[in-house]
């Protein structure tokens, strides 16, 4: 930021003091876009939903049956520790605790740490290359990736899942409505008009499933069938007893089962899976959303949007119009 640039107005992360200071000596209207706090420095700011983030992530290893957590970050980032303690925060509903390792560069320096961590553990990492590290760690002291250690990172990204062993699962951040909503903003503030008092969190769009936590942490091998089942075909208009056919047994006992090892009942669970299809069919498609009913399982177009309504607190046709990209994304990352 030389002195010759003179712009009208800023968007952009403001990560450190410094660019804080830098920012203000500009004497111009500043958009934020990071999620850390700094303190004396409260420019508005749209960012990214820490809440959003864990809950999507604690939904998604739940339903996979996981009891015990763990998380890799940065302690001394102020925005690392926000998504640790809400991660907790989900976590207890449940009565659930979450295991902390501070990143590292080397994958070795994980080794002792994992294996000591009891099994099978659900690992969330601060971002994507972190998750690559953990990966790494696993797959050199020959631990079980996912059914041993299931890991993903927040805020998806295909490279690094690509690039990743297996592929890594992770949150598909709504970065263009970020990035529109932060314009709009600056829009405002050129006109005069004072910011809003309250930060503005963007909810993510959903969770990018992939092989580092395709798993059922569960020992019932009869439960663990009928889930998979579920898994594979809840977006169709499968019923209690379309599992029930492929799986028998007793209908109270997989209802009470399902309950115990993935808080949900069998009608809830499937319901949770078309609902997160939905949200990434919405935000990244151009497919009328009367036709979305039937990919995702639903009877109807007027029943799906009530229970989407139900989830999210949105009608899918709002939720569309707040999360829509301004381009398709490949099919594979829905």
């Amino acid at each position: 930021m030389g002195r010759s640039w003179h712009p009208e107005g800023i968007i952009g992360r403001v990560p450190t003091v410094k660019i804080a200071r830098a920012f203000l000596a500009k004497k111009v209207p500043v958009v934020n876009c990071s999620g850390i706090v700094l303190r004396g420095h409260d420019f508005p700011t749209v960012t990214g939903s820490y809440v959003g983030d864990a809950t999507l992530v604690a939904e998604h290893f739940w339903s996979r049956g996981f009891s015990h957590f763990a998380y890799v970050g940065h302690p001394d980032e102020s925005y690392v520790n926000i998504l640790y303690e809400k991660f907790c925060e989900v976590l207890a509903r449940r009565g659930h605790r979450c295991a902390f390792h501070r990143s590292v560069s080397r994958p070795e320096a994980y080794v002792d740490w994992l294996r000591s961590l009891p099994k099978p553990v659900g690992v969330l990492c601060w971002g994507p290359a972190i998750g690559h590290m953990v990966l790494d760690a696993c797959l050199k002291s020959g631990i079980t990736v996912p059914h041993d250690v299931a890991v993903m990172g927040c805020d998806f990204d295909d490279l690094q899942s690509e690039a990743s062993y297996p592929e890594q699962t992770g949150v598909r951040t709504a970065a263009e409505q970020i990035g529109r909503e932060a314009a709009a903003l600056l829009h405002t503030l050129l006109c005069g008009k004072k910011p809003p008092k309250m930060r503005q969190h963007i909810e993510p769009l959903g969770v990018i499933t992939r092989l580092s936590t395709d798993t059922l942490a569960i020992p019932d091998k009869q439960v663990a069938a009928a889930m998979r089942f579920v898994q594979n075909h809840a977006h169709e208009p499968i019923t209690v007893t379309d599992i029930l056919r492929h799986q028998p047994m007793a209908r109270r006992s997989l209802e009470r089962k399902f309950r115990q090892y993935f808080g949900r009942s069998v009608v809830e669970q499937i319901r949770q899976i078309r609902i997160n299809k939905l949200r990434l069919l919405l935000a990244n498609t151009d497919e009328p959303i009367t036709e979305l009913a039937e990919q995702c399982g639903f009877t109807s177009y007027k029943y799906m949007g009530l229970v989407f309504q139900q989830s999210t607190g949105m009608s899918p046709r709002e939720f569309r119009e707040q999360n829509r990209t301004p381009r398709h994304v490949s099919r594979r990352n829905v």
